[in-house]
C-alpha cells in the first residue's frame, strides 16, 4: 500500500473516531418545559360567548420590561457588581460553571421558599414586580453577594 493512501485512510479513520466520541460527550440538555398557565378560551363549537369584564389598568412605568442574564461561573456572578433594574424586569441566572458542577442560588428576601438548584447550563429566573433591595449568593460562598435594587 502506498504511504499517501495509508496516511489518508489513517487520517479519515482518526477524524471519524474523534467526531463520534465528541458527539457522545455532550451534557447539554434542552431547556425545561414551562407550562402555559393562561386561562383557556372557549372552543369554536361552544354555544356561550365569554366577554371579559373591563379592568382599569394604571401603568406603573413607561419603560419596556427587560430581561437580564447573570452568568454563574467560578462561584461568581458575571457581570460583577450590584445591579439596578426597573419594576417588571426579569433576571435570569444561568450556571456556566467551568467544572460543570451544580450550584445553589440563595435569596433571603422571600422570593423563593428554598434555595434554587441549578445544574450545569440550566437557569432560574424571576420577574421583580415590587421595588426594593434583594440579595443573592451561592450556597457555600455567602461572602460574594449580588444585590439587585428594583426602582
Amino acid at each position: 500500500m502506498e504511504p499517501k493512501k495509508a496516511f489518508s485512510i489513517f487520517l479519515v479513520t482518526t477524524l471519524l473516531t474523534i467526531s463520534i466520541f465528541a458527539a457522545g460527550c455532550t451534557d447539554i440538555k434542552p431547556e425545561p418545559y414551562i407550562e402555559d398557565t393562561a386561562t383557556p378560551t372557549a372552543t369554536p363549537n361552544a354555544t356561550a360567548t365569554v366577554t371579559p369584564e373591563p379592568t382599569e389598568v394604571t401603568p406603573t412605568s413607561t419603560a419596556v420590561p427587560q430581561e437580564y442574564l447573570i452568568r454563574i461561573t467560578s462561584y461568581m456572578f458575571i457581570p460583577v457588581g450590584d445591579k439596578e433594574i426597573n419594576v417588571g424586569d426579569t433576571i435570569k441566572w444561568r450556571n456556566f460553571e467551568n467544572s460543570k458542577q451544580a450550584r445553589y442560588l440563595v435569596n433571603e428576601n422571600g422570593i423563593w421558599e428554598e434555595e434554587q438548584y441549578l445544574p450545569y447550563m440550566r437557569y432560574v429566573s424571576h420577574t421583580f414586580n415590587e421595588t426594593g433591595e434583594y440579595t443573592f449568593y451561592l450556597k457555600g460562598r455567602d461572602t460574594k453577594v449580588l444585590t439587585i435594587t428594583v426602582v
